[in-house]
C-alpha cells in the first residue's frame, strides 16, 4: 500500500471516530435538556394532583375558593412538620386569575401556606414577608379545613393584602405598605351579649347532666377546676343533686359567636351549697371574695433574667416607620433554660413557625393565656393540662433570632399585654377597692338563680331547693 493511500485511510478512520464521539456527546447533553424543558412546560399547564385525586387538573379549572393551614396533632418536642413546604415544585407556579382582584380561598385538608401561594402564582418573597409580620400575632395558622382566606392582588398580580376570617365577629389582615412589608389590621364587629339561667339536676353523672343542660366541654372543665378540692364530682354527687348556672352568650344578628361564658354557679352537695362567681379580673371567687383559682406567676422562669427586648405595642420599624410591635418580652436565657407555666391551664397549640420557631400556647383559667417562642424543646402535648410552675419547655434559638433567648407573651381576652407590668391576679382575695362591685354582682346573680328556680316551682316542675338563707349572701 502506497503512503498516500495509507494516509487517506487513516484520515477517514480518524474523522469517523470523532464524528461518532460528537454524536454521542450531543445525545447525552440533549436528552436531559429536553426532559427539563418538557417538565417545565407541564408545570406551566397543570396543577399537580393533590392527595385526594390522582388526576392533574388544568389551571383554568382551579377553584378560586382557597383553604387554611392545618395543625399537625403529631407535633411534639422531637417531631415537627414545618408550615412551609420546602419543595416549590410540589404544586404549580401560577393560576389563571384576573389581575387586580380578590381570590377567596377555602382551606382543604393537607393545605400548607407554601402550596397555596405556589398554586396562586404568588412569590415566596411575599409569603415570607407576610410570615414575618405574623410573627408577633401567629394568626395565620393552624390552617383548619373550611377556614376562609382572601388574597387581594394588584394590577401586576402581586399580593397586596391577605385576610383571614376568624369568625363572623373578627377578620384579620396583613396589608402591604410602600416599603414592601406587611402591617397587621383587625376588623371587629360588635357582639351583643345576653345572660341566661340554667337550672338542672344530676342524672347519671355530672358530665352527662351538664351536657344535657347545654354546657360546653370547656365550661364543664372550668366548673371542675373551680370547685376542685371542695367537691369530688365522682364520689360526692348523687342523683337529683341540683345545680344552677348563669351563662353569657354572644350573638351578631342572631347568630351565636364564640363560646358561652360561665359567670356564676351554685351546686348543692350533701346539703351543702357551693358557689363561685366570676370577677372582672377573669378569676372565680367564693361568696366572700376568696379566690377559687390559683394566682399567676409574674415570671416564666425560676429566676429573673435580664430583659433584652421589652414589650412595646407601639414600636415602629426603624427604617420604614410602619407599625412593628413587639407583643412580648425577650428574656436573655441561655439555651436549655426551663420554661414554666405561669398558671393552671391547658396546652392549646404546639407548632413550628419560620420566624417564631418552635412555640407553645397555654390557656389559663379565665381570660389569660401565654405564648413561649424560639424554644429548643417542648415537653408537653396539645390538650395536656398543666399546673402553675410546671416545666413545659426549654428555651432555645429556633426561628429567626440573633441569639438564644425566650420570647414570652401574656394575653388577656386575646390581647397582648406587658407581662412585667400589667395587673394580674397575684392575690388570694378581692381587693377592698373592688369589693363593693363584686358584692353587688353576687347579689344580682344569686337573685337570678333563685328567681329561675321559683318560676319552675310555680310551674310544678321542681321541688323547693333553696332555703331563705341561700338567696342572699
Amino acid at each position: 500500500m502506497s503512503f498516500r493511500k495509507y494516509l487517506t485511510r487513516s484520515v477517514f478512520i480518524s474523522t469517523s471516530v470523532w464524528l461518532v464521539i460528537t454524536v454521542i456527546v450531543f445525545v447525552v447533553l440533549f436528552l436531559p435538556y429536553k426532559l427539563l424543558v418538557m417538565q417545565k412546560d407541564d408545570f406551566n399547564d397543570y396543577v399537580l394532583p393533590n392527595r385526594n385525586s390522582d388526576v392533574a387538573v388544568p389551571l383554568n379549572q382551579v377553584s378560586k375558593e382557597v383553604p387554611d393551614l392545618i395543625e399537625d396533632d403529631s407535633l411534639n418536642a422531637d417531631n415537627y412538620n414545618p408550615l412551609i413546604t420546602t419543595d416549590p415544585l410540589q404544586s404549580v407556579e401560577k393560576v389563571s386569575v384576573p389581575l387586580h382582584s380578590t381570590i377567596n380561598y377555602v382551606i382543604k385538608s393537607g393545605d400548607t401556606l407554601g402550596r397555596i401561594f405556589s398554586n396562586l402564582g404568588l412569590s415566596r418573597e411575599s409569603m415570607h414577608a407576610v410570615l414575618d409580620a405574623d410573627q408577633e400575632y401567629l394568626v395565620l395558622e393552624p390552617l383548619l379545613p373550611k377556614d376562609k382566606y382572601a388574597f387581594k392582588l394588584d394590577k401586576n398580580g402581586e399580593l397586596i393584602a391577605l385576610t383571614r376570617r376568624i369568625d363572623i365577629s373578627k377578620e384579620v389582615s396583613f396589608v402591604k405598605h410602600d416599603s414592601g412589608g406587611f402591617s397587621y389590621e383587625e376588623n371587629i364587629t360588635p357582639i351583643t351579649y345576653t345572660q341566661r339561667v340554667i337550672h338542672s339536676k344530676v342524672e347519671g353523672n355530672f358530665y352527662i347532666s351538664a351536657k344535657k343542660a347545654g354546657l360546653t366541654d370547656a365550661n364543664i372543665l372550668l366548673i371542675h377546676d373551680v370547685l376542685a378540692g371542695r367537691v369530688d364530682f365522682r364520689k360526692d354527687l348523687r342523683a337529683n343533686d341540683e345545680f344552677d348556672l348563669i351563662i353569657k352568650d354572644g350573638t351578631i344578628g342572631g347568630v351565636t359567636v364564640g363560646t358561652t361564658q360561665l359567670e356564676a354557679l351554685q351546686i348543692k352537695v350533701k346539703g351543702q351549697t357551693y358557689r363561685a362567681f366570676l370577677h372582672s379580673d377573669g378569676r372565680f371567687y367564693d361568696q366572700n371574695g376568696n379566690s377559687l383559682t390559683p394566682s399567676l406567676r409574674r415570671w416564666p422562669t425560676s429566676k429573673q433574667y435580664r430583659i433584652s427586648s421589652p414589650f412595646n405595642a407601639n414600636r415602629r420599624h426603624p427604617i420604614t416607620g410602619h407599625p412593628a410591635p413587639h407583643n412580648g418580652v425577650d428574656l436573655a436565657t441561655p439555651s436549655g433554660t426551663q420554661v414554666l407555666a405561669t398558671g393552671d391551664g391547658v396546652v392549646t397549640r404546639i407548632a413550628n413557625h419560620k420566624y417564631a420557631g418552635r412555640y407553645v400556647v397555654i390557656d389559663y383559667t379565665g381570660p389569660y393565656s401565654s405564648r413561649f417562642l424560639h424554644l429548643s424543646k417542648i415537653l408537653v402535648k396539645k390538650g395536656q393540662k398543666v399546673k402553675r410552675g410546671q416545666v413545659v419547655a426549654l428555651s432555645g434559638n429556633t426561628g429567626r433570632t440573633t441569639g438564644a433567648h425566650l420570647h414570652y407573651e401574656l394575653h388577656i381576652k386575646g390581647r397582648p399585654v406587658n407581662p412585667m407590668t400589667t395587673s394580674i391576679p397575684t392575690t388570694q382575695s378581692i381587693s377592698s377597692d373592688n369589693k363593693s362591685e363584686f358584692d353587688g354582682n353576687v347579689r344580682l346573680w344569686i337573685g337570678m338563680m333563685a328567681k329561675d328556680v321559683s318560676q319552675k316551682q310555680d310551674e310544678g316542675d321542681l321541688p323547693s331547693v333553696l332555703d331563705e338563707e341561700d338567696v342572699l349572701p
